[in-house]
């Protein structure tokens, strides 16, 4: 043997134990720091509307359970925070030192992730650039950890290894600038990005604590690698439970697993040893048994309104989660039957009424409504939910008046496996009488205010209309009884009801009354007439539109993500629900961007359009954010959406939808959260409870704007008086606030520009007076002083100013 083989072979030979011998049982000896990101529902927290998950709260779930788990295994732990309030959300600075004098061995800050509402993946970045760690180990914990969160999980969109340095990641910020909570540290540290949270299904997974704890036993994994400590003698099953036949309703990874929704409410047992766990009711599914010794199980899901039990088997291996997802059968053979149908009452029905017949299985759709027979007959349209099981029958043109009529659903009704009604199901009901027809909505209604000088007038019907009767009987006048030119004429037929609506081919004057005219022979498809003739008078606006610097001019829509691929988009038919470019509406250039959307429920969608351009507003508070928007009458709630330096998301409540046609809404930078460099990111509807469940809105030139003056609005309900007027050491600002909320009170010079802030904070409902003495750096002159609130909760800022006079 050669003799230089030899002596190497034998030098290896003694390391051996020195490798065996040297790993760790425990954690003992060693220091661990845990920063739970964020904390107390503050500005820099990052909240999920269509999930109402707020990060700081998963972050400090992760942590807290790390922390059982680290100290059970001898670990000495250290936290920046243990509860979850303003006090807890220290500066990054703070932290770092925190470690650092506790001279731990490791930092680890827990976080989730955000972007645009379509991926999900882990992502852990350490100090330094990609390849050039300021702490190698740093690195190789990163490496470490990325692994143990990807094998957690079998829901990602996105596969690659996804770990970098600071420095790289966010070039943008300087030079070797990177996290403030890395930057300081005097020991290897990583940031945990484990999942985004946007991303609509994980976002309902961060929900649940066995999700989150889950997340904690791959850092202990990571840990236990990175430290050489034994590896951990348990394991773990997790899965979820789903309806293979059922989509979600919001944006999920195209071939992913998160395809079909998950079963709220399932019972999942482990055998043999009995343990169970119901799923939550948070449209996640989730399961997870832990802390498992080495071998075979089996895992039973059962009680599930319409699917049969499910058995699957498992193996548990030390260190590992066996991951196991459940796709239960639908129970095929189920008779179908009408559990429910609505309206109870069937006495004295409208014309209009719609009929809902809920079933306990998926039904035929073609089947039902051909088996479906209304006597006497009646046109009517079908409208089903995702699942097939409920059934909503809305007439067309209405049903006739002061007549009985018999529902049929006969024995030809189907499941979807072919399974027939086994009786008929019938229902009768009245209707009332119905004299005359009936205007439900009218805008701009009489005695309207401040009304945009490019509306669309519209006029809803409870019924169809007769077009013809209709456009000849609807007219608007000017200030001289002269018919205005119409242009755009659009009649709607929806679920028994019907509108008009006309634009004018030039637009409306400045501080000028017009005049809508309905005449009393405008009539529905069945010939009932109105009866009477309608008028009404409203004002337009008495301020020209301001000009500013265009941010966004809607021209390039491939910069638009669809709402569905948006995230926070909740409660949206996905089809339906769309964002498009408008080359035959829009108000300055084509195209403008063109919104369609359709709520699937009653209240809480939201619907996003997310702008990957993110342009940069600026940072002045003096300065306002605006755009053209043509509103659809729905009464749903605008939102714009910014980003506070850090991607912190600031939302600001520009406008109900409360108009048609083009008007420019506008809402001031000081009503948005945070400071620094804003940018625009997303328009956003939300859904009001007594707004429509859809509509079409158009979008166009959003700009910065300096305002050049202060309209003077007169608003009863604030009732805002200024006293003395001229007023030269000692003024009272006196105003009322219908309900509690948001209130700033601004000083603003005659060329528009912001003098003084007054106040800025809440203020219960009820009569304020604010004192205010004007300071030496206040001169001579006309000054306006305007008066911005907004409810708290969901609400719109609103508006009140007066002139004052400064004397010296």
């Amino acid at each position: 043997m050669n003799s230089r083989k030899y002596c190497w072979l034998t030098a290896l030979l003694l390391c051996l134990p020195l490798f065996i011998y040297g790993q760790r049982t425990d954690f003992s000896g060693l220091k661990i720091f845990i920063n739970p990101g964020h904390g107390g529902h503050d500005s820099d927290d990052r909240h999920m509307i269509a999930t109402d998950f707020w990060e700081s709260e998963g972050n400090l779930s992760k942590g807290l359970f790390l922390r059982d788990l680290l100290q059970a295994r001898g670990a000495t732990v250290h936290m920046s925070r243990i509860t979850n309030y303003t006090s807890d959300d220290l500066k990054l600075s703070v932290i770092a030192e925190m470690a650092n004098q506790a001279n731990v061995d490791f930092f680890l800050s827990i976080h989730s992730n955000g972007f645009d509402g379509t991926r999900n993946q882990p992502l852990v970045l350490f100090r330094g650039y990609d390849n050039s760690p300021v702490f190698p180990a740093a690195k190789t914990m990163a490496q470490i950890l990325w692994e143990k969160l990807y094998e957690k999980s079998n829901c990602w969109t996105h596969s690659f290894q996804w770990v970098k340095g600071d420095w790289t990641f966010y070039p943008e910020w300087g030079d070797k600038v990177g996290l403030g909570v890395l930057r300081t540290l005097a020991m290897p540290g990583v940031l945990s990005e484990g999942s985004f949270h946007d991303y609509v299904p994980e976002g309902w997974r961060l929900r649940n604590e066995n999700h989150l704890h889950h997340e904690a036993w791959a850092m202990l994994r990571a840990l236990q690698q990175h430290f050489n400590v034994a590896v951990e003698p348990t394991g773990i099953i997790a899965g979820t439970v789903r309806d293979e036949l059922t989509a979600p309703p919001y944006y999920f990874g195209p071939g992913t697993r998160d395809q079909h929704i998950p079963i709220n409410g399932a019972t999942v047992t482990l055998m043999p040893d009995n343990r169970t766990i119901i799923t939550d009711d948070l449209n996640n599914g989730f399961f997870m048994f832990d802390s498992l010794p080495p071998g075979n199980y089996e895992v039973i899901v059962s009680g599930m309104d319409d699917f049969y039990n499910d058995t699957l088997s498992a193996s548990v291996i030390a260190g590992k989660t066996t991951l196991i997802d459940f796709l239960p059968s639908f129970d095929t053979a189920r008779v179908p039957l009408v559990v429910r149908h609505l309206p109870a009452t069937s006495d004295s029905l409208s014309f209009n009424q719609s009929f809902i017949f809920t079933f306990n299985v998926p039904m035929d759709r073609e089947a039902v409504q051909s088996a479906l027979i209304f006597e006497p007959a009646a046109d009517v349209r079908y409208e089903w939910d995702d699942k097939s099981k409920v059934l909503t029958v809305t007439p067309q043109t209405g049903f006739a008046s002061k007549t009985t009529y018999l529902i049929r659903l006969t024995t030809d009704a189907t499941s979807l496996w072919d399974v027939h009604l086994q009786e008929e199901y019938q229902v009768s009901f009245v209707t009332k009488a119905r004299p005359k027809l009936v205007i439900e909505k009218l805008w701009p209604a009489g005695n309207n205010t401040g009304i945009t000088l490019y509306p669309r007038i519209t006029v809803r019907f409870d019924a169809p209309l007769d077009q013809a009767s209709a456009s000849a009987g609807i007219r608007l006048l000017d200030s001289q009884s002269a018919p205005l030119t119409k242009r755009s004429e659009i009649f709607t037929s929806d679920g028994g009801k019907g509108s008009y609506s006309f634009e004018l081919t030039a637009p409306l004057q400045l501080n000028t009354s017009y005049h809508i005219e309905i005449d009393a022979s405008v009539k529905d498809v069945a010939g009932v007439t109105l009866g009477e003739a309608v008028n009404a008078t409203f004002t337009t606006r008495t301020k020209a539109y301001q000009t500013g610097h265009v941010v966004e001019t809607f021209d390039n829509i491939g910069a638009f993500w669809d709402p569905e691929a948006s995230g926070s988009t909740v409660g949206t038919d996905n089809p339906m629900t769309t964002f498009t470019a408008s080359n035959s509406v829009y108000k300055t250039n084509p195209p403008a961007g063109q919104l369609n959307y359709l709520f699937t429920g009653s209240d809480g969608g939201v619907c996003r359009v997310f702008n990957t351009s993110k342009p940069t507003i600026g940072s002045s508070t003096s300065l306002q954010f605006a755009m053209w928007v043509y509103g659809d009458l729905s009464n749903n709630y605008l939102e714009y959406w910014f980003y506070s330096p850090g991607s912190v998301n600031q939302i600001v409540t520009a406008a109900t939808i409360n108009w048609a046609g083009w008007d420019l809404i506008a809402i001031p930078f000081s009503s948005i959260g945070g400071t620094g460099e804003w940018q625009y990111h997303s328009i956003v509807v939300v859904q009001n409870t007594n707004g429509l469940r859809s509509g079409t809105m158009y979008f166009d030139d959003a700009m910065v704007i300096s305002p050049t003056g202060i309209e003077e609005q007169a608003n009863d309900d604030m009732e805002l008086t200024v006293y003395p007027n001229p007023v030269r050491d000692e003024g009272r600002i006196n105003f009322f606030l219908q309900s509690a909320g948001q209130v700033e009170i601004d000083l603003f010079s005659s060329d528009g520009h912001l003098t003084a802030n007054l106040f800025t904070g809440t203020m219960e409902a009820g009569a304020h007076t604010l004192p205010w003495n004007p300071s030496p750096a206040i001169t001579p002159g006309s000054y306006t002083l305007r008066l911005t609130c907004r409810p708290a909760g969901k609400g719109v800022w609103r508006h009140e100013s007066r002139r004052w006079v400064v004397l010296r």
